[in-house]
């Protein structure tokens, strides 16, 4: 009765914890996003990182040896930024690819609307108002039914009321303080831009050397605070890390099947690897992710070739997301996620409300994370065991 109690109080302790630290992240969203996105950046690439800086030390002392030069701490320091540097750049390089490719994305939507309105929603307008005008009165009348009336539209009330129409403001002048508050707005969105970048990348490389000052200090503790900081810190790191590279694979999986199958139906190379790259990015979305992708994609290829072909490629995106999704990521990635799909689904909504997009994107993690931390601090209660259902 005792234990039970004890656990009740452990629960209910956990969850007003996990409410207070969500409303002061809703709060401090552009603070904490900047900080989450920086972690994960850091998490990622810590493992490239060390890995680069053993190679530029050993670089760095054959170099020295061969100019006969005694290796010091300044040689390993200068090996630590230059291979911190290194994995940096292409980082951000990956990351710059990904957004122009988000990008051509969006300038490819844009640029199909006339085709889209042409192909798509004159079509479904159509098919609406044959029904109305057609196929349901015929079905009122063999039910013996009397018909719906009509409602006739009301029109403006501005010509209701005899009042004369807006007078058209003539715009052929061209007025540079009409271009003032977009170029003004542009320049601000550039600068934030950069501004949050700088700060990221700037939180990024601190997090990656301060886990590795810290992993020094905490050797000189004692062997049981030493042993215990090292299983939260392995927890928290090895868990969501093993699950994101998982992610990243069977998402590049998905974009490269997907690109593939519209490069069969006639797409150009360069369509194909946009439309792949989008459905590898929303793919890290859980369940709402792949169907918007998909969706995207048949809209797209429904402006092209009409709405059979965008049908099929729905279909298409369809197959190859539900093959990836319930076959090949159970059967090769089955224990990197540790909470189960009805609080995957929760913690996209919960994040998505706090954080907005970053939020969905990041919510996974983020809720790994948050278990490997109430299982290491409180111990294996009963809502760490519903976090996996």
């Amino acid at each position: 009765m005792t234990e039970k109690r004890v656990d009740l109080f452990k629960v209910s302790l956990s969850t007003v914890a996990i409410l207070i630290i969500a409303v002061v992240m809703k709060l401090g969203a552009p603070i904490f996003v900047k900080i989450a996105i920086a972690g994960f950046f850091a998490l990622l690439i810590s493992p490239a990182v060390k890995n680069t800086t053993r190679w530029v030390d050993n670089l760095l002392r054959r170099v020295f040896r061969k100019y006969s030069r005694r290796s010091d701490k300044s040689q390993s320091g200068l090996a630590d930024v230059i291979g911190t540097a290194l994995v940096l750049v292409m980082a951000l390089f990956i990351a710059s690819v990904f957004f122009f490719l988000i990008y051509g994305t969006m300038s490819m939507m844009v640029g199909r609307k006339d085709d889209m309105v042409s192909n798509v929603v004159t079509p479904v307008f159509d098919f609406v108002e044959t029904a109305q005008t057609e196929w349901i009165p015929d079905i009122y009348s063999r039910l013996g039914m009397k018909d719906l009336e009509q409602v006739p539209f009301q029109t403006d009330s501005t010509e209701t009321a005899g009042e004369a129409p807006p007078a058209v403001v003539d715009d052929s002048s061209f007025s540079l303080s009409s271009i003032a508050p977009t170029a003004a707005g542009l320049v601000g969105s550039v600068s934030s831009a950069l501004f949050n970048t700088v700060i990221i990348v700037m939180l990024t490389v601190f997090m990656v050397n301060g886990r590795r000052i810290f992993s020094k200090k905490i050797k000189k503790m004692d062997t049981a605070t030493f042993q215990r900081y090292q299983e939260l810190i392995g927890g928290v790191e090895r868990v969501p890390r093993k699950y994101l590279l998982a992610k990243l694979v069977t998402s590049a999986l998905t974009g490269l099947l997907i690109g593939v199958a519209l490069i069969v139906m006639g797409f150009q190379l360069d369509e194909a690897i946009i439309w792949g790259t989008t459905a590898m990015v929303f793919n890290f979305i859980p369940f709402f992710g792949s169907l918007a992708a998909g969706v995207m994609i048949a809209l797209y290829v429904m402006s092209v070739h009409g709405i059979q072909q965008g049908v099929i490629a729905a279909a298409v995106v369809l197959i190859i997301n539900n093959i990836v999704s319930n076959v090949i990521e159970p059967n090769y990635f089955g224990d990197v996620l540790p909470i189960g799909k009805v609080t995957i689904l929760l913690c996209v909504i919960i994040w998505g409300y706090i954080w907005g997009l970053l939020g969905i994107f990041l919510a996974v993690p983020l809720t790994i994370i948050t278990k490997v931390l109430l299982e290491h601090l409180i111990g294996r209660n009963s809502l760490v065991v519903l976090m996996e259902v």
